[in-house]
């Protein structure tokens, strides 16, 4: 911590003492450590610099000779050494050395290092703020000195933090004198880290500046100040003009992450967050840079943890872009579906998540549910037959999905013939009107097992009434029906009396007992009555004696 000068011919530091004469003067003098504290054993051979930048210089531990008024206080420090003032001016002594002309680089780079330090928590930002540091750093942002760029970036994404320094972003170094600003046009803050990001050949600079956009758009006010004044218009052109290669190095893969993060937030919390990354192919790049993704996750020159967390905040992008329509139709035109789809199989849970909603979303056009029809139904079955070991917002947004691409009949009847088996599923997904997406499975064309797990499955829903999805499409009128399925299998189930009476010669018992469950119902009785006077159907000897029983119940 702050050391204390040392007196050269003694170990105990030298103080001044403060008395009275019998007249009542008061003098002052100077006393050995001696008078008021035990002489200490130890000697020291110099100051100890403990922490950068934190200097002090005490010379009376009385309050008449601390009070700033009565001498000069800042008399023994140099113009260009970064020290540490008490109390109310702990940050202006900073920011004036920041704002100081000519000042040396690697005193900048150590002022703006101490901020930093100092700025860890929320009552020192807000000294930090009223004492005019955003605007000391922003102007700092387009220093000759590169350590200078890194170190004023940093700062800048300190106070990003609190709303009193976003606030002033809009103003950047606007109000400094033209003497301090120099030849470079004043402008406001992150336009500057824009321009740094877009100009600057120092992969740490863009680093740091990406975690200071960042850092304002973690908040909703910074969001909309990020697309209001262009940032995110520069974002998308830096992510185009380096995607879709991955990062070589670990700055520039920290970057993408920021950046990514970044327009995750603006696209789902600003107003016109999207107007940015539409028609300049940045969609379409993700998408590749997506694809050229290795099997395992792992990108080059970073930790697996930061390679999963680039993967899934791109993922997270398509999936906000894809809440507007050009979003989705520029993902389906890159095959964004073919190449999201093998992330359903990621082995962390946070990257399938992102891929299932990325793909929900992309479901609402037609040429989407035609694409999940041909690349994605076999692994969105097996994510829900393991719905016991993901998370529940993981299984109810692949039923959504499921629910979403069965808009599309061939999709409806795939994906019932694929888990026919699993009579849970089918209620969760549709409820009474799985009995039209089984029906077709019960036809003489079938395999024998195929039509043996369709019968089940329709057996259970003739009897058991669920509601599933309540979005019916196709559309179910009367709605009563689904509450009454055996109407509904009779109104929308082709032949479904002809193949159950078909197929009491592959298992009786359930077929049976599938015919009394329907004709229940007098008009199915009739209806079956109708048919077997007009010889419409073809019956075994076995098959005419039950039906024949039926009839007469």
């Amino acid at each position: 911590y702050p050391h204390i000068i040392i007196s050269k011919r003694t170990t105990r530091p030298i103080m001044a003492t403060h008395f009275f004469d019998s007249f009542g003067n008061g003098h002052t003098g100077r006393a050995n450590q001696s008078d008021f504290f035990a002489s200490p054993k130890t000697t020291a051979k110099g100051p100890v610099h403990l922490l950068q930048g934190y200097k002090r210089h005490i010379t009376s531990e009385f309050l008449a000779d601390r009070y700033p008024y009565l001498e000069d206080i800042r008399g023994h420090l140099n113009h260009d050494e970064i020290s540490m003032a008490h109390g109310q001016r702990l940050f202006p002594r900073l920011e004036e050395q920041l704002k100081t002309p000519g000042m040396p680089a690697e005193k900048l780079c150590e002022a703006l290092r101490t901020i930093c330090d100092l700025c860890s928590n929320q009552e020192n930002k807000s000294q930090a703020i009223n004492a005019d540091i955003v605007a000391a750093a922003t102007n700092l942002l387009t220093h000759e000195s590169i350590p200078v760029r890194r170190d004023a970036a940093r700062v800048i994404g300190a106070l990003a933090l609190l709303i009193g320094g976003r606030s002033l972003m809009p103003i950047g170094n606007t109000e400094l004198s033209k003497k301090l600003i120099g030849q470079v046009t004043a402008a406001p803050t992150l336009p500057r880290l824009a321009k740094l990001l877009l100009s600057c050949n120092d992969e740490i600079v863009k680093m740091n500046v990406a975690k200071a956009i960042k850092a304002v758009a973690i908040f909703r006010d910074g969001c909309q100040q990020a697309v209001d004044q262009g940032t995110v218009r520069s974002i998308a052109q830096y992510l185009c003009a380096t995607l879709p290669d991955l990062p070589p190095t670990q700055p520039l893969a920290l970057c993408l992450q920021n950046l990514l993060e970044t327009l995750g937030a603006v696209t789902i919390y600003a107003n016109g967050g999207m107007k940015d990354l539409f028609g300049v192919k940045l969609i379409e790049r993700l998408v590749n840079f997506l694809a050229k993704i290795p099997e395992d996750g792992q990108l080059p020159s970073i930790s697996s943890e930061d390679s999963i967390a680039i993967t899934r905040q791109a993922l997270r992008v398509l999936w906000h872009s894809g809440n507007d329509s050009k979003g989705r139709k520029e993902t389906l035109e890159a095959q964004g579906i073919a190449v999201v789809t093998r992330f359903l199989s990621s082995d962390d849970v946070k990257v399938r998540e992102a891929a299932v909603c990325m793909l929900n979303v992309t479901s609402l056009e037609t040429q989407g549910k035609k694409d999940i029809l041909a690349h994605s139904i076999v692994k969105l079955s097996d994510l829900l037959h393991s719905r016991e070991t993901e998370t529940s917002y993981l299984t109810e947004s692949c039923i959504q999905l499921v629910r979403s691409a069965s808009e599309l009949p061939a999709f409806r009847f795939a994906f019932a013939r694929l888990v026919v088996g699993s009579i849970w599923l089918l209620e969760k997904v549709y409820g009474t009107t799985a009995l039209a997406a089984v029906s077709p499975l019960l036809f003489p064309e079938e395999e024998e097992e195929v039509r043996r797990q369709a019968l089940e499955a329709t057996h259970y829903f003739l009897s058991n009434p669920t509601r599933g999805d309540e979005i019916r499409v196709p559309p179910v009128c009367p709605l009563d029906n689904i509450e009454e399925p055996r109407n509904f299998a009779l109104d929308e189930c082709v032949d479904i009396l002809h193949n159950l009476v078909s197929l009491i010669d592959v298992d009786k018992d359930r077929a049976v007992a599938s015919l009394r469950v329907m004709c229940s119902m007098p008009r199915n009785k009739e209806e079956l009555q109708s048919m077997v006077e007009d010889k419409r159907v073809t019956l075994s000897l076995d098959a005419e004696e039950e039906v024949m029983v039926i009839l007469q119940e």
